[in-house]
């Protein structure tokens, strides 16, 4: 009982001086780490003297976080495999396949570079083993994203330095405890021989059967969070059952690393679910995630520096130019790297050119953290070590965190300023100003509006407007010089290329397949690419691909025709007709989000051009939709009355639950118009029954228009019969007319 009464008491202050420290950390603009870790050696180091003075409260608050009843071994074990899970969640997946070489190198090549280089230098200069030293090396190669990333953030450091970092902290935690555990193999048992060709081999071993290992449960729990009915509570319960079987399973079962296989999981599950869960349930469950993460980190943080003092003692002015050696070493690691490895990838055009002043952040940034302490802690209590070498481990690994921290943790601002890298380009900066007198030009109207309504002065209308313009040193320009056509055109596609990658999750939930929404996702990714690289063309080439017949749909069209078999039909029928009346649809938004966003902020010519790419885009899905209406007419009436039907469902649902938010009916009444609702959903998610008449085209009204109505460039098909596509884009231009929306300045579908 009382080892629960202090556990829970130990909980209840971490919790308080980790609040404190995120409050303070926040007000005085320094990394949270470094407060944590500031805070955690002034609770070690006082702990003799509140002995002292109060023995009694000494051992019930300080002593359970200076010497915890806890093996070293268990902070990994209870806390990394939620941090690690959360990072992995919350990244940018498709963004950080565009540098998966480069960040695979930081990640992985990195640490084996740096764990030999130091490993080396150590064991040239002092008289320890060198798989000691080794051990030492792989043991700091690991990095601290949370710190590093918060300062890039801070100071606006571009986006693609941000996603270099994260990648590389994500995966090289991983690297670093797989090699630390084959070095530890090694170094245990004499009958394992110690060399590099055996080292590489085991760590190939553990870090590959991780991936596949992670790779499996993330496909497997991706597949079974779209049968949880939707439920917010139980998609984040499930994910939160994940981490701890997969990173046990992995170790302790299989024997591959159980960190990567947590990583590997967390990406997929990312990766995938976008798809599979609506906006609201996914924000719900990052939500959750990254209050658990944040909590568990500042934890194992503080609990890890607190013990800081006790592992440093002993350290005397031979060991300080130990540490130095290993900084210095760890620097040239990086380096070599980044200078050496780095151009190769761009040679062989498997990555995009870094530039000279990423490469230094990124070398400046390598902070280490609570992965590293722990990692030291674990050694400096592991048995199978002599007592002299586990010192020594502990010592540099534990100054080496500090080092890092204080030095170059309190530098790196100063370091991203003296390298531009806080600074715009001239493009964003050109379409940062735009944005801002835009915004002013609403404040202001916005001021005067309320000024006249509540009968306030105009003068004092005028000061507050003049003092926000001046404040935000806004002024209009000329954004046809500012920006070549060609950079606004393809910030333009970029620009609708990402919004429409969001607004295909809209369409899940059952009305559209999941297979149909990843297939649009991986195809607005591509979009997104090939603007970038390839401006229109390849904007546009993108975009037809997905036009395209898939294999399996030529496939069931041939056992069809020679072997009237309808069932492979059928299913791909309706994938594929669903998939152009998503696109259609969404396609419609666009063009509206272009008028309402993009026109006011690029200029209205390049608005003029962006709407006739879209324009095109629709006339071409149109075709397809006709063709397939001519060719198999009865079976596409029943695909758009189940659409249609699902659609008018899934309104009635989200216009009750705001009545409810509003107080315009009871809860009561809401549960039992839902039970009809959900009982409809399920009659009507499931697709038609197939008849052999259901294939046969729609009699000669609705034929195909003549070449003359093909040539016309309106967008809406050109039917007899009113077609789902003409129905929701008179609902949404209608909706729009009467109510626009207030806040995304676009229409919900």
């Amino acid at each position: 009982m009382f080892l629960l009464t202090e556990l829970l008491v130990l909980l209840g202050c971490l919790l308080a001086m980790v609040a404190a420290s995120q409050v303070v950390a926040a007000r005085l603009a320094v990394p949270e780490s470094t407060l944590l870790c500031i805070l955690g050696i002034l609770v070690g180091t006082s702990y003799v003297a509140v002995n002292t003075v109060a023995p009694g409260f000494a051992h019930f608050f300080v002593e359970p976080l200076v010497n915890p009843n806890l093996p070293a071994d268990a902070y990994l074990w209870i806390f990394l495999p939620p941090l690690l899970f959360q990072v992995a969640l919350t990244v940018d997946v498709r963004s950080m396949m565009q540098d998966a070489a480069p960040i695979l190198l930081l990640a992985v090549v990195a640490v084996i570079v740096a764990t030999g280089l130091i490993g080396l230098a150590l064991g040239g200069l002092s008289p320890y083993d060198w798989p000691v030293c080794l051990l030492i090396g792989a043991i700091v190669a690991t990095t601290d994203p949370s710190a590093v990333v918060g300062i890039f953030r801070e100071v606006g450091a571009p986006g693609r330095l941000i996603r270099l970092v994260e990648g590389e902290s994500l995966l090289n935690d991983a690297a670093a405890i797989a090699l630390v555990t084959v070095l530890m193999a090694m170094i245990s048992d004499p009958s394992v021989p110690l060399s590099w060709e055996s080292g590489l081999s085991s760590l190939s071993v553990s870090f590959g059967g991780g991936v596949l290992l992670g790779l499996i449960v993330g496909r497997i729990t991706a597949f079974i969070l779209p049968l949880l009915g939707e439920i917010a509570l139980a998609e984040t319960a499930f994910t939160l059952a994940i981490p701890y079987p997969v990173f046990l399973f992995g170790n302790e079962v299989l024997g591959v690393s159980g960190v990567v296989a947590v990583v590997v999981t967390a990406l997929v599950i990312n990766g995938l679910s976008h798809a599979r869960l609506s906006r609201h349930n996914w924000n719900h469950l990052q939500l959750v995630w990254a209050q658990i993460a944040s909590i568990a980190g500042a934890i194992v943080f503080l609990l890890a520096s607190v013990r800081v003092p006790q592992m440093l003692s002993g350290m005397n002015w031979t060991d300080v130019g130990y540490l130095l050696v290993a900084v210095l070493a760890a620097l040239l690691a990086r380096l070599a790297v980044l200078y050496l490895f780095l151009p190769l990838l761009s040679a062989l055009r498997l990555s995009e050119p870094i530039s000279h002043t990423y490469k230094l952040a990124i070398t400046w940034g390598g902070l280490r953290g609570a992965v590293t302490l722990v990692l030291a802690m674990g050694m400096a209590e592991n048995s199978s070590l002599p007592e002299n070498s586990r010192h020594f481990i502990a010592i540099m690994a534990t100054s080496f965190v500090l080092f890092s921290l204080l030095v170059n943790g309190s530098s790196l601002r100063t370091v991203i300023r003296k390298l531009g890298l806080d600074k715009l380009s001239p493009q964003e900066q050109a379409l940062q100003q735009q944005a801002i007198e835009l915004s002013t030009l609403d404040v202001e109207a916005t001021v005067k509006r309320i000024a006249s309504t509540f009968h306030i002065d105009p003068h004092i209308a005028t000061e507050v407007n003049q003092r926000y313009r001046a404040h935000l040193a806004s002024s209009a320009l000329d954004l046809d010089a500012a920006l070549p056509d060609r950079e606004r055109l393809a910030i333009g596609l970029v620009t609708l290329a990402a919004r429409e990658h969001e607004l295909i999750r809209d369409y899940g939930s059952g009305i559209i397949g999941v297979a149909n929404l990843d297939a649009m996702l991986r195809n607005t990714g591509k979009m997104i690419d090939e603007a970038r690289t390839n401006g229109r063309i390849g904007y546009n080439r993108a975009a037809r691909r997905i036009l395209k017949p898939t294999l399996s749909y030529r496939l069931a069209v041939w056992l069809y025709r020679y072997g009237r078999w309808k069932g492979p039909l059928a299913s791909a029928l309706a994938d594929h007709y669903e998939l152009m009346i998503c696109r259609r649809v969404v396609l419609e938004r666009l063009r509206y989000y272009n008028a309402s966003r993009l026109n006011p902020l690029l200029g209205e010519r390049m608005a003029g051009i962006l709407d006739g790419v879209l324009a095109a885009r629709i006339e071409l899905v149109d075709q397809d939709l006709r063709q397939t209406r001519t060719q198999f007419g009865q079976f596409t009436d029943l695909l758009e009355r189940r659409l249609l039907w699902l659609f008018a469902l899934r309104k009635g649902r989200a216009a009750l639950e705001e009545m409810v938010a509003e107080q315009v009916i009871s809860r009561e009444v809401y549960n039992w118009v839902q039970k009809a609702l959900d009982s409809a959903w399920r009659d009507g998610v499931e697709r038609p029954d197939l008849h052999a008449h259901t294939f046969q085209p729609k009699p000669a009204a609705s034929a195909p228009p003549t070449s003359d109505e093909e040539s016309s460039p309106a967008p809406v098909a050109k039917s007899d019969a009113p077609s789902l596509t003409s129905v929701a884009a008179e609902a949404e231009l209608a909706k729009l007319t009467v109510n626009p929306p207030r806040n995304t300045g676009e229409a919900e579908a």
